[in-house]
């Protein structure tokens, strides 16, 4: 077992396992999650990859400056190996260029069937076919019905622990409106460092793993595949964006597309880019 990939927002000390998944054992030391991750999921700022993720998944990992301790095993923390995805290198910073590439990704991409897509693609509402799901259809779409920069900051409010999952659909939506609003905030004409906080302090509730998804949104720390998203968008390369799009939308059971679904409406209702 190997350590390939270690986030530069790790701290040392002790963690318990909080959680097991195929490809993802998360951590916590009740403050925070970190994640013991495979190459397929990726790194990121709370992530370690590793290129074996054990079958049976340990209660404990111990994190020391160069050393990760994980049940009889020794690993080395390669400083070399810490993920630094800079957040000054993707941006495109001619505003409309960016919103035709961004209303291109949201005409083309393919959306989990079950995930807030519906919102940009009515079309996948008739997935939604229990009595609670269409519940929670229409109370979405009246939540969002009348986006704009102004009233981001509600919207976040009440989709806060909106839906179902590990984390809730509503969680992952404000984490893409997060992302895009400190998007905008370096591209756009309007400082709007008091929106995202609003937005932030609006979005943040007991669920432990929303929350550290939410900090990073928020703080503007990208996770890899995500980020590999906007260097596509920056390059013009229409397929490779396609690809990382979907690589996004395959994390979780829709969490990728959630998260996507929030960013992308936020950027084309924006009138920062007019």
């Amino acid at each position: 077992m190997e350590i390939l990939s270690f986030g530069d927002y790790i701290k040392d000390g002790s963690y318990l396992l909080h959680s097991k998944f195929n490809n993802v054992h998360n951590y916590t030391n009740e403050n925070e999650i970190i994640s013991l991750v495979s190459d397929k999921i990726g790194a990121g700022p709370n992530n370690i990859v590793l290129n074996i993720i054990p079958d049976t998944a340990e209660q404990s990992i111990t994190i020391y400056e160069n050393l990760m301790i994980i049940g009889d095993k020794n690993l080395v923390i390669d400083k070399s190996h810490k993920n630094y995805f800079s957040n000054d290198n993707f941006y495109l910073l001619n505003g409309l260029t960016f919103l035709s590439k961004i209303v291109m990704l949201s005409k083309n991409v393919v959306m989990n069937s079950k995930s807030l897509g519906f919102l940009l693609f009515p079309e996948n509402e008739i997935f939604f076919e229990s009595a609670f799901e269409k519940a929670f259809l229409a109370q979405v779409k009246q939540i969002n019905r009348n986006i704009s920069l102004e009233n981001l900051p509600l919207i976040a409010k009440k989709m806060k622990g909106l839906g179902f999952g590990l984390t809730p659909s509503g969680d992952d939506f404000n984490c893409g409106i997060l992302y895009a609003l400190n998007y905008l905030n370096k591209i756009g004409h309007k400082n709007l460092t008091n929106i995202i906080e609003q937005c932030y302090s609006n979005s943040i509730g007991k669920n432990l793993i929303s929350n550290t998804f939410l900090k990073f949104a928020f703080l503007n720390k990208y996770y890899e595949n995500f980020y590999n998203l906007l260097k596509a968008l920056q390059i013009n390369e229409k397929d490779k964006i396609l690809e990382y799009a979907q690589e996004v939308n395959n994390a979780g059971h829709t969490s990728g597309s959630d998260m996507l679904t929030g960013f992308l409406l936020t950027i084309i209702n924006s009138k920062e880019l007019s």
